[in-house]
């Protein structure tokens, strides 16, 4: 049925000489569906669907079920037409903001929300860039409610994985009491030295209760492997 429309009209043809962003909204619907029906060519299959809804956007919202009831989409064009929508705001949802942690304050805000409630205590690590841009964060361990593991193995494997060259740990206390154990201070000790050798700085270690605790401005761990 696409032979019926003239080649100059044609979407495929049309975005190939003019680029994919000349298209209305029904050409890059039917270039989706690729084909029409017995009776109607993809433009009038792609006209119907779009008249179906509102907008785009409600078409998001639209079941298998209710896509197959509209006249030439099918099951096989119902399922191409979700995939693409799905992928659409897969690629959004790539698109984060750029994150620079310039302060512990800003990494308190940033975790509280996720930390304040667990009874366990949850040790991520933030592995950011040279330019101390953040990368990506992962969650390292979780152990009881009065222990936290500090796994400097599986922390360098990312970092490296990451291409990370700077690290920020931070790690919640459930009582409440950000102040370190010692348990904390030995572990952050000895992470910081195996880091120092791997050529990785170590930005902080914060703690998160109530309130948080910065050990690079509390404690003599970072200015001791600073130097």
């Amino acid at each position: 049925m696409l032979k019926e429309i003239p080649n100059y009209d044609r979407p495929r043809e049309k975005a190939i000489k003019y680029g994919i962003h000349s298209l209305s909204n029904i050409e890059l619907l039917a270039i989706i569906l690729r084909t029409g029906s017995k009776s109607e060519n993809v433009i009038e299959v792609a006209k119907n669907l779009l008249y179906s809804y509102k907008n785009l956007a409600d078409i998001n919202e639209a079941t298998l079920e209710e896509l197959t009831q509209i006249k030439g989409i099918g099951k096989i064009k119902a399922i191409t037409l979700l995939a693409s929508i799905e992928l659409g705001l897969r690629v959004l949802d790539t698109k984060t903001e750029i994150i620079i942690y310039n302060n512990p304050k800003q990494v308190f805000d940033a975790y509280y929300p996720k930390l304040n409630l667990l009874k366990k205590e949850y040790l991520y690590a933030i592995f950011l860039n040279t330019k101390g841009v953040l990368i990506q964060d992962k969650l390292i361990t979780q152990g009881t409610i009065s222990m936290s593991l500090l796994d400097g193995k599986d922390i360098f494997k990312w970092a490296l994985k990451l291409s990370s060259s700077a690290i920020i740990l931070v790690h919640n206390h459930p009582s409440g009491d950000p102040s370190p154990s010692i348990a904390d201070l030995k572990a952050t000790s000895v992470f910081v030295q195996q880091a120092k050798l791997l050529e990785i700085l170590v930005i902080d270690h914060i703690i998160i209760g109530n309130t948080y605790y910065s050990m690079k401005e509390n404690s003599k761990i970072f200015k001791v492997f600073s130097t």
